[in-house]
Order: structure tokens, then sequence, then C-alpha cells
């Protein structure tokens, strides 16, 4: 066998890698393409957090809302019981600035914004994969199943080093894959330590997604985002899971 032949047999071989991986990423966005949030859904959304302040100070907080989505775009409903929980902890809170108002913060937290993905999650996964980079690959188990997963690289945000000298960070997207190829599990990881001035930063936050497809969206069945910070020797943390529960809809709906 001539040395060209070896060569060129060689430059084959480190090549599939890579069309493997092109094909992976192509394969995936064909899939989220594919999923149009074409049908309606209605669901109720249950949402509790846990929050720890720099004084190791622990307050929880549970509502549930109703989400629908549709043609005429999303709703969401607040039921007089939750408004009246809120206001109440607003007049507590009005006589003691040092009260906790862990329900009023966390309908802060529940804008369009952050529901949306939650009923129409193919396009934010497209978006989060744009300018990520294709690290790894592999099968791997996940919740008792086989799945494919595929593991990208996300760059530091620009606005980033404007605020800070970073010293580490870490930005990772991962994407468990079904026998269909379509996503059933999404985890963000993002840290970043730093220093402004003489002040250490380090900030961290993990979001993990369980999705299905339910008609023809890709669906967030539930949702955990944990959040950590530490500034100038002073720590924090919150832990806030989501689970979304369609019901069925009443006929003429």
């Amino acid at each position: 066998m001539s040395c060209r032949l070896i060569f060129t047999m060689l430059l084959a071989g480190l090549a599939l890698p890579a069309l493997a991986r092109a094909d992976a990423v192509a394969n995936l966005r064909a899939t989220l393409g594919g999923l149009q949030a074409a049908q309606p859904i209605a669901a109720t959304l249950k949402v509790n957090t846990t929050v720890t302040d720099e004084d190791s100070k622990t307050t929880h907080a549970q509502l549930q809302i109703s989400v629908a989505s549709g043609g005429d775009g999303l709703h969401l409903g607040f039921s007089p019981e939750l408004l009246q929980r809120e206001s109440k902890e607003a007049a507590v809170n009005a006589k003691n600035k040092d009260a906790p108002t862990p329900i009023r913060n966390l309908l802060e937290e529940l804008s369009p914004i952050d529901v949306q993905p939650m009923v129409d999650y193919a396009p934010v996964l497209l978006r989060q994969i744009d300018g990520a980079t294709l690290d790894s690959e592999r099968d791997e188990a996940h919740d008792g199943k086989s799945t494919h997963l595929l593991v990208f690289d996300v760059p530091l945000p620009a606005s980033a080093s404007k605020q800070m000298t970073i010293k580490h960070y870490t930005g990772q997207i991962k994407v468990w894959l079904g026998a269909d190829g379509a996503p059933v599990a999404v985890q963000n990881v993002i840290q970043i330590k730093g220093r402004k001035l003489l002040i250490s930063i380090d900030i961290g936050n993990t979001t993990s997604y369980a999705l299905k497809i339910i008609g023809t969206r890709l669906v967030a069945q539930s949702r955990r985002n944990e959040e950590s910070h530490s500034v100038f020797g002073k720590s924090g943390r919150s832990v806030t899971e989501a689970v979304l529960t369609p019901v069925a809809q009443r006929s003429g709906s």
C-alpha cells in the first residue's frame, strides 16, 4: 500500500467524527424546526422556590397559575386567592420593611418571557445552540432510558468581561436526544468567577428541563433552576422548580 493511500485513509478517518458531529447538529436543528406550536395548549403551572440569603435565612413560596397558548398568544391566569395572598403579604411588608415577600418575589419571575419556553421550547433551544460549539457526543442513559447526549460549549458573553475581570468561565448546554432524535432533556450550566475592583464575584446557574412533544409542540414538563452567588464573601442560593401539567380544553375553546 502506497504512503499516499495510507495518508489519504488517515485523513478520511480523522474527518469522520467532524462529519458525524455536523450531522448531529443539523439533525437536531431540523427536528426543532419541525416542531411548530400550531396547536393550542392549556395547562396549570405549579412553581415553588426556596431562597437562602446572605444571613442564612430561608424563605419558601409556592403558587399555581393557569396557562393557555394558541393563535391568540399566551395567557396567564392568576386566581383571586393568589392575588389576596400577595396583597396580605404586601400589607405586612408596608408596616415592617424587613418582612419577607416570597409570593411577590415569585410572581415577579412569572413574566411571559419565563413562561413561554415552558409551552414552546423548540425555538428557545434553537437560539441557545446558535453560536455554541458542539464539544462532544455519546450514548448515555438518562432517566432510565437510552439517549444520545450532545454537549455544547457556550462562549462567554462580551458584556461579562466589560463588567468584571474574568478569572474562570464555564458555559455549557447538554441536550439528551431520544430514539426519534427529539430532545427529551436539556441542561444549561453557567459558572463565572471574577473580580470587580477589590470585590471577588462567583456566580453559578444551572437550569434543567424535562421535555416532551405534545401535539406539534416541544413542551417543558418541568424546569429546575439553581442559582448561587458569592460577593465579597457573602453568599446566597435559590432553587426554583416549575411543573407544567396539561389540562383538557373545553369544547369550543
